[in-house]
């Protein structure tokens, strides 16, 4: 599974989300997390920051809620 975290420079909720993925995803070898700047990237049109994909599907913006993270996480193991 890929996750795609868009973040930009001087964004505490960026640096927030950002600490909580690395701190849930921690020891997941199967999970790959990439941290992306939008402003550095083609980041196909996404203007809000942060926003996270999942397998290159928009998931969230904004904080996340990690409890509804960690269901979505687990339903595409399910499916796997």
């Amino acid at each position: 599974m890929n996750i795609t975290l868009f973040i930009t420079g001087n964004c505490l909720s960026c640096r927030r989300v950002e600490n909580q993925l690395k701190e849930l995803l921690n020891n997941r070898k199967e999970i790959n997390l990439l941290v992306e700047n939008i402003k550095k990237v083609n980041s196909n049109g996404i203007i809000i920051a942060p926003a996270l994909f999942i397998d290159d599907e928009l998931y969230s913006y904004g904080d996340l809620d990690e409890e509804k993270f960690i269901e979505r996480l687990k339903l595409a193991r399910a499916a796997n």
